[in-house]
């Protein structure tokens, strides 16, 4: 099941050195964000982040594709990422939209009833859950399925729906990895930012208090702290960005990809080629 998905994911970590691409560019792209945006300011920085984003879309597909296709080299890799890669973007997109569009509608909705602002940022975050819950499959179905964005988003709801408990116990597992992730970002960032701190760790818990936020942003906007951060955080990426990918790609393969998500009056036949796409026999 999910545990079962999960010790195939750490196994290809070592037997498909390909998986390690997409963390080895997430470290790389958090890295160079930050010191673009240290050194050219915050607009330079912000494009950048924003193309590693764009670019980014490549390396999961091609991930997805090697895992999912039985294949492991750079060739393979390669073809995958760029068949992949606008059917990977479109569609996480398409999620990011549907998501702004709901939680920013639903906002305005409780805020015209007059229930305050915190309220109606907690409600509209809880809207999120649903949509990554359903739509987390999206994109791996846009790839092997060689779907539209909607169809792919149609196509993970029922395939998540028709997986019932094994759904549930795949997002425990990556709700700890996670608490994982928070965790070893903490620790890298606390031993990389120590000297930083220290002047915080020796006051007193009244002269925390009396601290004010202007002083308090000045703290920890300090480019020791923040430079830590980014480290930390790249190390993270490096660390579990493979890990993530490639359980999902692995638990889709395993869980979801035989699964029907047609809906009941459709009543097709066909079969998959070898990189997992559907055709409808004539």
């Amino acid at each position: 099941m999910a545990l079962r998905s999960f010790a195939e994911a750490l196994g290809l970590l070592g037997k498909k050195p390909l998986v390690w691409m997409p963390g080895l560019f997430a470290a790389f792209a958090v890295l160079l964000t930050y010191y673009v945006f240290a050194l050219f300011g915050a607009t330079a920085g912000l494009a950048t982040g924003a193309a590693m984003l764009f670019l980014s879309p490549a390396f999961l597909a091609g991930a997805y594709g090697i895992i999912i296709g039985d294949a492991s080299s750079p060739a393979d890799f390669r073809k995958y990422a760029i068949y992949g890669y606008f059917r990977c973007l479109i569609t996480n997109l398409l999620v990011l939209m549907i998501g702004f569009v709901l939680s920013n509608t639903l906002t305005y909705i409780l805020l015209m009833t007059g229930i305050s602002m915190d309220i109606a940022m907690y409600f509209s975050i809880f809207l999120i859950v649903p949509l990554i819950f359903f739509f987390f499959f999206a994109d791996i179905s846009a790839i092997v399925h060689n779907l539209a964005p909607f169809r792919a988003l149609k196509d993970s709801a029922f395939r998540v729906a028709a997986g019932s408990f094994k759904i549930t116990a795949f997002y425990l597992f990556n709700i700890a990895l996670i608490f994982a992730v928070f965790f070893i970002f903490t620790a890298v960032w606390s031993v990389l930012a120590s000297d930083a701190l220290l002047p915080l760790a020796e006051m007193t818990e009244a002269e925390i208090l009396a601290l004010s936020q202007a002083e308090l942003l000045a703290l920890f906007a300090a480019p020791e702290i923040l430079s830590s951060g980014a480290i930390a955080l790249a190390v993270c990426c490096l660390m579990f960005v493979p890990v993530f990918v490639s359980y999902k790609a692995c638990f889709y393969k395993h869980h979801l990809l035989d699964l029907s998500s047609r809906e009941p009056q459709e009543s097709e036949e066909g079969s998959f080629d070898e990189k997992g796409r559907w055709y409808k026999y004539s």
